[in-house]
């Protein structure tokens, strides 16, 4: 059983700038009350570098490769770096964003693993970290792998972009173009872009807005001096400076959904929880097939100036029903081992982490 010792020693495997944003406020909360974080980093775009921004101190684990045989080799090596580190360490809490080296190495040693996922759409990833000793999913979540299996009225960009956290004032006339690798484990190539169109249309529409870029491909735009490459370290500012999203990138998608932006997510894959946004109004759906389709609903939404209210209305709307991840995760990992018996015998506990704030 885990001990309040042993919660003192927290070990975080990053894989993606993302899971920096999703834990960035908890490993401070976690400091400031004496625990010791060991933070392992994979070289991805920018992850060590908002790192270094944030004066999170963390282990490289390596840039990883491209090819298959290459995967292969880097996640042998990474099992192998991150048993080395466990052992070393000794932590009594293990935690990550979908990590599969993790989930097997934790338990493995005995050690007690906490993974968020949300990516249901991964049938490569999924037995690996199905059983982390807790698994924390949003509701949509179509799965449920076990007892200490909790689905969460939750968004993992609410850890870090709900309203306790950010807030941004900027007047949103900009439009921001978010394109992603599709050779990473969760993606197929039938999500590829094409890549002509897309800059095209960038083209297009530079002359008449303010055009963000934030792109894992190298495109050539050598020619085109008014689309401003999106900044690495304020991201979610520059985002928050537009009127609307497009993009292949789900998280991205997600982010500026509740910062209540449209979001255009155009994709072959669909998670459960780009499912719920587009429900509720927040986000629009289109297959790598209707390119030109999605570009038409960006026209479409940027004709309409000024912007209508209802979309703020469903902004509004989400925010009074998920809860404050960084909130959550705190109470959750200060709760060990008992919180699993307080989540099962009172399935609505989570509701509490509702921010009662939100204007």
């Amino acid at each position: 059983m885990i001990t309040n010792h042993s919660k003192k020693k927290v070990f975080i495997d990053l894989n993606h700038p993302a899971d920096f944003h999703f834990f960035k406020y908890l490993i401070k909360r976690m400091e400031d009350k004496g625990c010791s974080i060991m933070v392992v980093a994979r070289d991805k775009e920018c992850l060590h570098s908002l790192l270094d921004e944030a004066g999170i101190n963390y282990i490289s684990r390596g840039r990883g490769k491209h090819t298959l045989a290459g995967k292969y080799l880097y996640a042998v090596w990474i099992l192998m770096q991150l048993l080395v580190l466990l052992t070393r360490f000794r932590p009594g809490i293990a935690m990550s964003l979908s990590s599969p080296y993790l989930s097997i190495l934790s338990r493995f040693l005995g050690i007690t693993c906490v993974t968020y996922d949300d990516t249901d759409y991964n049938p490569r990833l999924l037995p690996l970290i199905k059983k982390s000793t807790y698994l924390l999913s949003p509701a949509t979540y179509p799965y449920k792998f076990h007892d200490n299996h909790f689905h969460l009225p939750a968004l993992k960009e609410l850890a870090y972009l709900h309203p306790a956290f950010f807030k941004s004032e900027l007047e949103r006339t900009g439009v921001f173009f978010r394109l992603t690798r599709t050779d990473s484990i969760h993606h197929s190539t039938a999500s590829m872009l094409n890549q002509n169109l897309v800059i095209e249309k960038m083209k297009n529409m530079s002359p008449h807005y303010k055009i963000f870029l934030s792109s894992e491909l190298d495109l050539k735009l050598q020619s085109i001096n008014s689309i401003k490459q999106a900044d690495t370290i304020q991201i979610h500012r520059d985002l928050a400076s537009c009127r609307v999203f497009w993009g292949n990138s789900a998280t991205m998608a997600a982010e500026a959904a509740v910062l209540g932006i449209p979001a255009i997510f155009v994709s072959a894959e669909k998670f459960a929880y780009i499912n719920e946004l587009e429900a509720c109004g927040l986000l629009y759906y289109y297959h790598p097939d209707h390119l030109n389709a999605s570009f038409k609903k960006l026209d479409s939404i940027l004709a309409d100036n000024p912007p209508s209210n209802q979309f703020q209305e469903f902004h509004k709307s989400l925010l009074k029903e998920k809860i404050n991840m960084t909130s959550f995760m705190e109470w959750f990992i200060e709760n060990i081992p008992n919180n699993a018996r307080i989540l099962r015998e009172d399935p609505a506990y989570a509701l509490r982490f509702i921010s009662d704030t939100l204007e």
